[in-house]
């Protein structure tokens, strides 16, 4: 009994000495114990010289972290190759006609069904020789041009997610049901990723790839497509909203040109614009989660420039109504071109291309300002004057 007693004491002695070994200023007068192990005392004594203040310890290892796995830029001339030069250099001077103004959003939506052939022959005939589409996956693979989740908004029907369809299922439906030029464009399907891609190629027309599934079928298909056609990494941008997407296809082909689009109030409301600012909230009537989501936004935003750099983006696309020339400059000064979506008024074009001086993305090709020309007629005006 006695032992039992004694042992019970040395052990509630011997946690409290390993206890206040590591914090002896609080406990100067704590009692010792000579048949105590030497060891112990010892050891957390000197692991206690490698504490850290709390927060900076998370810090050191946060910044290692993004320096050990931050991914290469891509060769810079195939950036060049897409986008053209830098609208703010000499040579865009010397050659304005390579400088890219104008990228045709998903085919120029409103003008032709969004995301199909249909579309982007629309844009070639137009001389636009720069287009933006979007993919996400079938449920047997196949990879599919397609903005949205469902059919519901482009053919009226109840068919709410592609990714549960499989593709004979979905291609013959006609996707510009409800499209306001469906009189000039009849029976217009679906188009599949290589199909596009062979178009435009074709054709000598750059693209964004605008990543809208996140699953790995889509992700491999990427990756697949630039393996089998190497005339990608000089013609076309894979862009997504989740930055961890572009990292998994950038880190497995470093030399696939990457662009991160950023959207304000992403996570708590679907619509934003500068007139009216976040609209259409998500769990708007759940107070707690609204708040959640705003914070998330605050983070997002917060975190979205250094994604950017993270993922060695070559680009980043804004929402139209939050880029200024110092947003443009700031892009600039890392090496980073910047372009604005959806920019569809004609007033909004002149002020991109005569302001700002960075590429837009336009639903429509109508209104397309000539400011280039009108520069040459000031010119000969002013010279003729002289």
């Amino acid at each position: 009994m006695a032992k039992c007693v004694m042992r019970t004491g040395w052990r509630a002695s011997g946690g409290t000495l390993r206890f206040s070994s590591i914090c002896l200023k609080n406990w100067p007068n704590v009692p010792a114990y000579p048949n105590a192990p030497n060891s112990i005392i010892t050891l957390t004594q000197r692991r206690s010289l490698f504490v850290l203040p709390f927060g900076i310890d998370v810090g050191i290892l946060g910044v290692a972290a993004y320096y050990i796995t931050r991914l290469k830029k891509p060769d810079p001339d195939n950036v060049v190759s897409i986008f053209g030069p830098d609208p703010w250099s000499k040579e865009s001077d010397l050659h304005p006609e390579k400088v890219v103004k104008c990228i045709a959003h998903r085919g120029a939506g409103l003008d032709a069904p969004e995301n199909t052939i249909q579309a982007f022959k629309y844009c070639v005939e137009r001389d636009c020789r720069f287009v933006e589409l979007d993919v996400r996956s079938s449920r047997d693979g196949h990879l599919v041009l397609l903005h949205d989740q469902g059919l519901g908004r482009l053919t009226g029907t109840d068919i709410t997610d592609v990714h549960i369809m499989d593709w004979e299922k979905i291609k013959n439906i006609d996707i510009g049901a409800t499209h306001p030029n469906r009189q000039q464009f009849k029976e217009v399907h679906l188009c599949l990723l290589d199909d596009a891609l062979n178009y435009l190629l074709a054709n000598n027309v750059r693209m964004i790839i605008d990543i809208k599934g996140e699953d790995k079928q889509v992700v491999n298909g990427i990756l697949k497509a630039f393996s089998n056609q190497p005339a990608l990494y000089r013609y076309a941008v894979v862009t997504c909203f989740n930055p961890f997407t572009l990292y998994q296809i950038r880190k497995r082909d470093p030399q696939v040109v990457g662009a991160i689009s950023y959207r304000p109030y992403c996570f708590s409301a679907q619509d934003y614009d500068a007139e009216n600012g976040p609209t259409n909230p998500r769990f708007g009537d759940n107070l707690p989660v609204q708040a959640l989501l705003r914070v998330a936004d605050l983070v997002h935003s917060l975190l979205w420039r250094w994604s950017a750099r993270w993922c060695a983006a070559s680009a980043v696309l804004l929402h139209k109504d939050i880029v200024s020339p110092s947003e443009v400059q700031y892009w600039r000064s890392l090496g980073i071109r910047c372009a604005g979506w959806s920019v569809n008024r004609p007033l909004e074009k002149l002020y991109w291309r005569g302001v700002l001086r960075a590429p837009y993305l336009a639903s429509t090709l109508l209104g397309e300002p000539d400011v280039d020309e009108q520069k040459r007629v000031e010119k000969r005006s002013i010279k003729e004057v002289d």
